[in-house]
């Protein structure tokens, strides 16, 4: 079961995320500016979601629909090809545990990059800085549509 929000909470939630992303002033993020970068898109296009259907409330079947894949819910709005994130994640392979030492390869779709930066983990193909700045280039897009 999930908790509706309604499209103010969702608007003020992508400000709020969006400008907390906001790299050091080196101009570098660290991972917990790229995980806010990710859930302020996820908000920002769910309240994008909300104004194409003329909703002010984001609920459990609209949960339903739009989960955490970024890359759905930008085809479901018919983001267009100018608003394109990577499809697959690849991560750094990893060495087993308990005294397996075979290296294990580590992909990953759009949908789970949230739990790549809230684990630690760092983006190889497409780099960290390359899905930053496709994330960048989707809140631009969201700006336009929320105006």
């Amino acid at each position: 079961m999930s908790i509706s929000f309604t499209d103010q909470e969702l608007k003020r939630a992508w400000r709020q995320l969006k400008k907390t992303s906001m790299p050091h002033t080196d101009g570098e993020r660290e991972n917990a500016h790229r995980l806010l970068l990710f859930y302020a898109v996820e908000c920002g296009l769910k309240a994008v979601w909300l104004k194409r259907r003329n909703q002010t409330l984001f609920t459990e079947e609209d949960v339903k629909q739009t989960g955490h894949d970024l890359a759905k819910i930008l085809t479901r709005l018919r983001a267009g090809h100018h608003v394109r994130l990577p499809d697959n994640i690849q991560l750094a392979p990893v060495r087993g545990g308990s005294g397996n030492s075979n290296e294990q390869q580590r992909n990953c779709s759009l949908e789970s990059l949230h739990q790549v930066w809230r684990y630690g983990g760092a983006s190889q193909t497409p780099t960290d800085k390359q899905c930053e700045e496709q994330l960048e280039q989707v809140v631009n897009w969201i700006s336009g549509e929320l105006q």
